[in-house]
């Protein structure tokens, strides 16, 4: 295992037309979570969120494949950041191997996403890095770099695209 403190972060940063507060909304409650997290072309449903340090977030993933995520709340300093361990789960919350065909990807990932604000516009920076993860699982996590830009670049879409229809 390698010491977390070692490992590099996969860094996203998207700028929004909205004050800090009501993004942070968009990550502590269920209503505005199921309408834009997760993978474009996918529906969340939200099976616990218990928005609170030590919390969790678990969800389905519906999409051709159906799965399970799940977010283990760390450190909450509202508005300005939150940090969570994410990792795949089954349906009752127990956290699972990924499921990448030929793949060795970490169990689990450490995040951090902070928000500043600016004239009403806020700055969303995500961070992320595995956590008790092998060198081959971290090789993998960085090897997909390119990919999980897209992936989060999409549902940072739908967060931009979910805040404009209700801030109209």
């Amino acid at each position: 295992m390698s010491n977390i403190n070692e490992v590099k972060e996969f860094i996203i940063t998207r700028t929004l037309k909205a004050p800090c507060t009501l993004v942070f909304k968009m990550w502590s409650q269920a209503e505005h979570l199921k309408n834009w997290w997760g993978p474009a072309g996918s529906a969340i449903e939200v099976v616990t969120l218990d928005f609170r340090t030590n919390g969790v977030f678990h969800y389905k993933m519906k999409s051709l494949h159906d799965s399970f995520g799940i977010f283990k709340f760390r450190h909450i300093d509202e508005p300005n950041s939150i940090t969570w361990v994410n990792s795949f789960a089954n349906e009752k919350g127990e956290i699972i191997k990924p499921p990448f065909k030929d793949l060795d990807f970490p169990k689990e990932i450490l995040n951090t996403v902070t928000f500043s604000e600016k004239d009403g516009v806020t700055t969303l920076t995500i961070t992320a890095k595995p956590l008790n993860a092998t060198e081959n699982e971290i090789s993998t996590f960085y090897s997909l770099t390119e990919s999980m830009q897209q992936g989060y670049g999409g549902t940072l879409d739908q967060l931009d695209n979910y805040l404009s229809s209700i801030t109209k």
